[in-house]
């Protein structure tokens, strides 16, 4: 890169962002000249770094300490390891066969990494191969290697999972709970053989802080389990301590201040903060310990909206932030630190946002990149799996609803929150079930995070509950990099059975076009428009064009839900064009989801529907039948529209280095202006029986739809366009749903958008007053409720 090149990336750059670039630059060239740094530090040098009243004794007294003293509070329990370990053989028997069963695969080389099958990694492990790909990243300065380019270093992320050393707990684990020594031999030698190959400052392992921040996580976390062990002797104690002085330093230095100011940042800040309070033999620790506290403060009100949603867009992403934040409010409060109560409150925001996404099985909708790691597992629910988080969150903030969600606490809970914390969600538990307190109270089943554009659509909260959410709201923050084209796409889940889902991320280092489409429109479910992608990536983790969401209606009644929004995506197109998705949710019946696409031009639109793995598919005519295991789980019918069903295989990546065939369908229709549009129906197909029809009719107002869905005890209509008779309802909405008892045909609910006039039996029930307006009949008359109809602009303007 010239002179001029650099010069010009600095264009637009605050002063204190490039004085610290420049502070991180200068740095790494001294490291490289060996100025500092240089190779793994002498006991003289770990001498100086530690705090005047430690200098007087020798090291052993140090390494004594931290193997056999009096530990620093870091979780309740790890506190009172005792207790936990006594409650975890109690409770989850099974779980301890489970720890040791992977412990020995550890002990035999086998290791899980990421979405990849178990992969066998004989020794001496070469801690800079990516296994797979068999590409050995450079011996050299770790900012001297293009760790991004596969060429160089095969899949980075592959390599630095190895390295995190997450099994290290795990062997921990095993080993207080069976005492097996073996396991604790095991991660002796394991470590001793990483810190052979990885001197400090040398290889890909020190390219990226946040690798060194949950390496340095998990070698606290271990050492608590494994420092009792006499292979844990003082040579290697004393060695771990000198590698984690330096990564305390390294991590102080490299802050992702302005590189990744998201996840990377607020990592690397927790472990500034576990180091600062597990090790305070050292002279850093209380400005480590602080650094990292007033980071994570000052990022909270950035990472977390006002509702709860984490600010990049990427759900799995939130999940991180929610057990970052969830670490740093129990060491912040274990060690007196200030504003504990801000970290309480939006944790709970964040449980609660999680919770309300999150299906039957506990799984969370991938919405945006999915990067396959946890910052511990502590448990063995897959990573996606967020209710061992949200339990640990209701115990310790007390919250009965949130504990309901949580449902069956795993060992993490224990892990984390001790035998007393276990027995606070035990009790919240049967409160909220004596109580039946739901989240947002009572039997709320829908909910808008308007700030990050989720829109959640809930049958209820049984194991056979079925769940929507939409994504309608920005793209992402700063450049996107972690967000997908996926706006107006929909997430579909029927009890523990993911139906349609986000495609996943598979790989950030796959080729650029494998990488360009997975994050585009063309394979989530929504609709795309001649072939491209609603956003434009320019790179990896960057975006040339980016589409922003736009709320326009939303609406919940007993009866059902009700959501409008459009993007300006297609704008750019030669014949601009508008997609507007709207989605009326039945509680325990149906899905409509209506799609219009305005505009002057003619189009080739495909809704696509990708399901999950494991799931099957036929089309015929204008239904698509979803199959699990040859039985009928969900019918697709496509209404009003001239268009073809086309089935094929797409890859679905539930973690990241997955690759899982998933059947797809692809509904292919044309556009014509000023507007087409296309009804899907969605039915339920196990146990239960309705019947769908279609008509168009051609008014003295205009051209009106009307779709009837008649089940055993009720009869929904539901008409589009034009003013007129709606089953015995007189109103000029666009959009109105009607609702009788199958059994005496008397109207039980009504719904409606836009309009002035919403007449039953010749009595005006409500004035839409061009909103949304429902009515439920309820004991002595009927409910009313409004809400605001928001016009989103047209086809051009931006959102």
């Amino acid at each position: 890169m010239s002179i001029t090149q650099k010069l010009g990336k600095l264009r637009g750059r605050s002063l204190d962002e490039v004085r610290e670039r420049l502070a991180q630059r200068l740095a790494a060239l001294a490291e490289r000249a060996g100025l500092r740094d240089a190779g793994e530090p002498s006991d003289a040098r770990l001498r100086s770094a530690l705090r005047p009243e430690w200098r007087g004794h020798d090291l052993a007294f140090v390494v004594r300490a931290v193997r056999e003293g009096a530990h620093p509070r870091l979780a309740p329990g790890i506190d009172d390891l005792a207790s936990t370990l006594a409650t975890v053989r109690s409770r989850w028997p099974e779980r301890v066969t489970e720890l040791a069963r992977t412990a020995d695969d550890i002990v035999a080389g086998r290791f899980e990494l990421l979405g990849h099958e178990t992969l066998e990694i004989a020794d001496p492990i070469d801690w800079s191969r990516d296994p797979l790909r068999d590409v050995r990243a450079p011996d050299a300065h770790w900012s001297t290697i293009a760790y991004l380019d596969p060429r160089v270093a095969g899949d980075h992320k592959l390599v630095w999972e190895l390295s995190r050393h997450q099994f290290l707990v795990t062997l921990g684990q095993a080993y207080a709970l069976t005492r097996r020594e073996s396991y604790a031999v095991r991660a002796a030698r394991l470590l001793e053989s990483w810190m052979d190959a990885n001197p400090p400052k040398r290889g890909i392992n020190w390219a990226s802080s946040l690798e060194v921040a949950y390496r340095s996580i998990a070698w606290l976390w271990a050492l608590r389990f494994l420092a009792g062990s006499p292979v844990f002797g003082d040579g290697l104690v004393l060695r771990l301590l000198k590698f984690l002085e330096v990564s305390a330093r390294h991590l102080e230095r490299y802050l992702s201040t302005y590189f990744s100011p998201n996840t990377h940042l607020t990592g690397e800040a927790l472990a500034l903060l576990y180091l600062g309070t597990q090790l305070p033999m050292f002279e850093g620790a209380p400005r480590w310990r602080d650094r990292g506290w007033d980071i994570l403060l000052a990022q909270l009100q950035r990472h977390v909206r006002p509702d709860g949603t984490y600010y990049e867009q990427a759900t799995y992403y939130q999940r991180y932030t929610l057990d970052i934040y969830l670490h740093a409010r129990l060491l912040g409060s274990a060690h007196g630190l200030g504003d504990v109560r801000c970290v309480d409150e939006a944790l709970h925001r964040l449980a609660t946002s999680t919770a309300w996404v999150a299906r039957a099985d506990g799984t969370i909708p991938l919405f945006g990149d999915e990067d396959g790691g946890r910052l511990l597992f502590l448990d063995g629910r897959p990573g996606d799996d967020v209710r061992a988080s949200i339990a640990t969150v209701a115990a310790l903030l007390g919250d009965a609803a949130l504990a309901q969600i949580g449902g069956a606490a795993s060992d993490e809970v224990v892990w984390m929150l001790g035998r007393d914390g276990m027995a606070r969600l035990d009790r919240l538990q049967q409160e909220g079930a004596g109580s039946g307190t739901l989240l947002a109270g009572g039997a709320s089943t829908a909910r808008d995070q308007r700030d990050g554009g989720l829109f959640t659509m809930r049958d209820g909260w049984e194991e056979d509950a079925a769940v929507l959410t939409l994504d309608c709201g920005p793209l992402g923050a700063d450049n996107g990099g972690h967000a997908h084209a996926d706006s107006l796409a929909l997430d579909l889940a029927i009890g523990s059975t993911p139906v349609f889902v986000d495609a996943g991320t598979v790989s950030y280092t796959t080729s650029s076009a494998e990488r360009d489409l997975m994050r585009s429109s063309l394979v989530h479910n929504t609709v795309s428009l001649d072939g491209v992608s609603s956003s434009v990536p320019a790179g990896p983790f960057r975006w040339d064009a980016m589409t922003h969401g736009v709320l326009d209606a939303w609406h919940s009644t007993p009866a059902g839900t009700l959501f409008e929004g459009h993007h300006d995506g297609y704008d750019r197109l030669p014949s601009p064009a508008r997609h507007r998705r709207l989605v009326l949710a039945a509680r325990r019946g149906w899905w409509l989801v209506r799609d219009v696409i305005e505009g002057d031009g003619v189009h080739d639109a495909v809704a696509t529907f990708q399901c999950a793995p494991g799931l099957d598919l036929e089309a015929e005519g204008d239904t698509l039948r979803v199959l699990d295991d040859g039985r009928l789980f969900l019918s697709v019918r496509a209404l009003g529209a001239e268009g073809t069903w086309r089935l094929d295989d797409g890859v679905a990546s539930r973690r990241y280095g997955a690759r899982e065939r998933a059947r797809r369908a692809r509904f292919a229709f044309r556009t014509a202006p000023p507007a087409t549009a296309v009804i899907f129906a969605l039915i339920r197909g196990i146990g239960r029986e309705w019947r769908v029809s279609h008509e168009r009719e051609a008014t003295a107002s205009g051209l009106r739809e009307t779709v009837r869905l008649h089940g055993d005890e009720v009869r929904d209509t539901v008409s589009f366009g034009a003013s007129g008779n709606a089953e015995g309802v007189q109103t000029d909405a666009r959009v109105a749903w009607v609702r009788r008892r199958a059994s005496d045909g008397m109207v039980e609910s009504l719904l409606a958008i836009g309009g002035t006039r919403l007449e039953l039996d010749g009595t005006q029930l409500a004035e839409p007053a061009g909103g949304v307006v429902s009515a439920i009949r309820e004991r002595g008359g009927w409910r009313v409720d409004r809400s605001d109809v928001r016009e989103g602009p047209g086809p051009g303007a931006k959102p």
